[in-house]
């Protein structure tokens, strides 16, 4: 039997669950955002252990994002925010 989530207000993901992780990049705004992604990439440079798209991978799964996916089939707002933080990080 599955469980009921009352904060997602449906079935529980337990260890996928990002409930609080887009409530995080929700309230954030994007310059908040780009910051973080460019301390992540240039976290990524000193290493030269990982490609752009492994920083931006790791800085939303540290930000606690389980299933991109799932997120942007569920919220596209939200999913674009984060494109467009992504971009805006680029972007120098």
């Amino acid at each position: 039997m599955v469980q009921y989530c009352v904060m997602v207000k449906g079935p529980c993901r337990g260890k996928m669950c990002d409930f609080w992780a887009r409530i995080k990049i929700r309230k954030a705004s994007i310059e908040e955002l780009v910051v973080g992604i460019r301390e992540s990439i240039a976290q990524c440079n000193s290493t030269q252990s990982m490609i752009l798209n492994d920083a931006l991978r790791e800085y939303w799964t540290r930000m606690g994002i389980r299933n991109f996916e799932r997120l942007c089939e569920e919220e596209p707002d939200l999913c674009a925010k984060m494109i467009d933080a992504e971009l805006q990080a680029q972007s120098v």
